[in-house]
């Protein structure tokens, strides 16, 4: 596994390999489509950055990705060095990377967003954190979008944010479903504040 990111990451700095994403060409689209015109956009994993990066070209405002971005063997982390060449490459500067727990930079995060897309850690503690503390801070007509929430063709595998989305997303009182593709969700959000972010639902 190591020896393969060490040869993508060579292969990326060669622009022979693009950034990896496990979203589907349909899912960027419609993520696209309700990320435009945001002012304040936050996007919870950050993977690479191909995502990233293209928010931050649609988004009119500024985008915040957080993400741990785990180190490998050498205590480098690929991720966040693609992450950050293919923004520069791209010549994007309304995207700031945040290193760090997501929880904790929500605890610490002031704005208002206009727009959040969850695709981080997908056990079902972590999403319900994402989901209510990120949640919270999403303005009415707001746009919450969340990633392998069904079976999609980029996932065949059942997973717990799958079965959160289920449970609770669905259900939610302050937030409605709007739209979706594969295994991607969209929701417009009511009322801000309508749920505790403390308490995990």
């Amino acid at each position: 596994m190591h020896m393969r990111a060490v040869v993508h990451f060579c292969r990326f700095l060669l622009s022979l390999d693009q950034p990896r994403s496990q979203l589907t060409a349909a899912e960027l689209d419609v993520l696209l489509k309700y990320a435009r015109g945001a002012k304040i956009a936050v996007e919870i994993g950050c993977a690479e950055g191909k995502t990233s990066v293209a928010l931050a070209q649609a988004v009119a405002g500024r985008i915040y990705s957080i993400d741990i971005f785990s180190r490998g063997r050498f205590g480098i982390s690929y991720s966040e060095w693609t992450a950050k060449i293919h923004r520069r490459r791209r010549g994007v500067k309304n995207l700031e990377f945040v290193k760090g727990d997501s929880k904790a930079v929500a605890y610490q995060f002031p704005d208002l967003i206009d727009f959040l897309f969850i695709d981080a850690d997908h056990s079902y503690d972590a999403v319900r954190a994402d989901w209510n503390l990120w949640g919270s801070k999403v303005r009415p007509g707001g746009i919450i979008a969340c990633h392998d929430c069904r079976i999609g063709p980029n996932n065949r595998n059942c997973l717990d944010s799958m079965r959160f989305y289920e449970e609770h997303m669905r259900h939610a009182p302050w937030a409605t479903e709007i739209d979706g593709v594969d295994s991607l969700a969209v929701f417009r959000v009511l009322s801000t504040g309508a749920h505790d972010p403390l308490q995990m639902q």
